[in-house]
């Protein structure tokens, strides 16, 4: 079973990568999303290879959710608020933190 990863992504803020579908950690992060109080948000868009799913959205916090051939399902912070909830998040699912050193 591949672990989840914590990295930054190219907007700057926190992404956690399940590098698969579906996998028992990503069905876990929806579900801690959920009982957080996070509704989904939007209508997804799916492509050949990769796809935005609804996003997450609580109190104007917005965490983006989608998918690709490289990083399977992933969630990515839209704001600092977001970079908050995904440590929560990818502790929760024990992510192995990939971000550089600060």
């Amino acid at each position: 079973m591949t672990e989840p990863l914590l990295l930054i992504a190219a907007n700057g803020h926190n992404w956690i990568t399940f590098e698969d579908y579906e996998t028992p950690q990503w069905c876990l992060a929806i579900e801690w999303l959920r009982c957080e109080g996070f509704f989904e948000s939007g209508v997804p868009i799916i492509g050949f290879d990769e796809g935005i799913l609804s996003s997450y959205v609580k109190q104007g916090v917005t965490i983006a959710a989608g998918f690709d051939n490289w990083s399977g399902n992933y969630l990515l912070a839209e704001c600092d608020k977001g970079d908050q909830v995904i440590l929560k998040v990818a502790n929760h699912v024990a992510a192995n933190d990939r971000r550089p050193a600060v």
